[in-house]
């Protein structure tokens, strides 16, 4: 009996998701010179989760419309259900959001393109669709992320005393909602909890969680946060010198580690709480005076290659740490955003213009 799409698509992302097992992001990157988006691998088990909740309304959406092969599916099928998506209306607004067509076009291409059925070169592009709604850089803008994280309190009083606890920590270590909670980890339980908390012998806390992609980075507390945090967890705070000095100290911890919250209401909008710590940890991080220099990858353009595209060239910019830079409605030394985007779990500067945009 041939299977249905829904079988096809679950098979075709347990396949990837078993591939992205054996390698890395990093490899693949590296093998790609960063340059070429990857459909065939998926490194956690959290993206795969939701790829497989996409896939089963794309399979929805193929069985109303009759469409019962993968062969079936073309471009211009799966372009018919981004628009479809976009033309919705979704909790008062006009169309789900551009996220979440984005996610789903990405859904599609790891599908049609990892099980060979399109060429890379047929990948769904949300930015060249016309009309389809844009992410804007601005929190402001960004739907349900119109108030800041105090106007939130302010205006959701009993909500913030209910999880009080969980925002504040939000708050004070710009931690991700999994990041404090936890979730599925083949490491162990992988929230905030008794094995997360370290206190420099100066008084400065510390965090260490596991974010996207199962990477591993610290995070400082916010200083006006600081003794809130510690009379909230007090004895669960251990001393640096007892810190996991590599990643299989930490995942050794994980096996051991007692998150200190589970899941809590998702109408609680994390990110808001999320910018308010990066806010605030710039100008604090700025305080510090940095120096040296650091290494930026670029890429130039380099002469056209036989078949006529352009051929780009990989290197490296030096960049003062002390130098002022500006992000959004916040200027500050280059060395304050950087490791500000390291705390944030990004490493990228470009992405804390969400956080830091103008009017927040």
């Amino acid at each position: 009996m041939p299977k249905n799409l829904r079988h096809l698509f679950r098979s075709e992302l347990i396949k990837q998701r078993k591939n992205g097992i054996k390698t890395s992001r990093q490899q693949i990157k590296n093998a790609h010179n960063g340059k070429i988006a990857d459909y065939r691998h998926i490194f956690s088990d959290n993206s795969y989760k939701k790829h497989w909740a996409r896939a089963q309304k794309f399979a929805d959406f193929c069985r109303k419309n009759d469409v019962k092969k993968m062969e079936e599916i073309t471009p211009n099928f799966a372009r018919k259900y981004l628009f479809y998506e976009r033309d919705q209306h979704v909790n008062g607004y006009q169309g789900y959001s551009a996220s979440t067509i984005g996610s789903d076009a990405l859904m599609i291409n790891h599908i049609m393109i990892g099980s060979g059925h399109w060429k890379t070169s047929q990948k769904l592009q949300k930015s060249k669709l016309p009309s389809m709604p844009k992410r804007s850089t601005l929190l402001a803008k960004q739907r349900q992320k119109f108030l800041s994280s105090r106007e939130w309190i302010d205006t959701h009083p009993h909500t913030y005393a209910q999880y009080k606890k969980q925002i504040d920590t939000i708050r004070a270590f710009g931690l991700r909602r999994r990041e404090l909670t936890g979730g599925t980890s083949k490491n162990g339980r992988d929230g905030l909890g008794d094995h997360s908390l370290y206190q420099t012998k100066n008084g400065r806390l510390f965090a260490i969680v596991q974010g996207k992609g199962g990477k591993i980075r610290w995070t400082e507390c916010r200083h006006d946060l600081q003794d809130e945090m510690k009379q909230l967890y007090g004895q669960k705070i251990s001393p640096i010198s007892e810190r996991p000095k590599t990643k299989a100290e930490f995942r050794h911890n994980l096996k051991i580690n007692q998150p200190f919250y589970r899941s809590f209401d998702h109408n609680v909008p994390t990110h808001i709480h999320r910018a308010n710590y990066a806010q605030h940890m710039i100008k604090q991080l700025n305080q510090h005076q940095f120096s040296g220099t650091r290494q930026k990858t670029i890429y130039y353009r380099n002469g056209l290659k036989s078949n006529g595209q352009t051929r780009y060239s990989k290197g490296l910019k030096s960049i003062n740490l002390h130098d002022n830079y500006q992000i959004g409605s916040y200027r500050a030394q280059y060395g304050a955003f950087y490791r500000l985007s390291q705390y944030m779990g990004h490493n990228r500067l470009d992405v804390l213009q969400s956080y830091l945009g103008e009017g927040r």
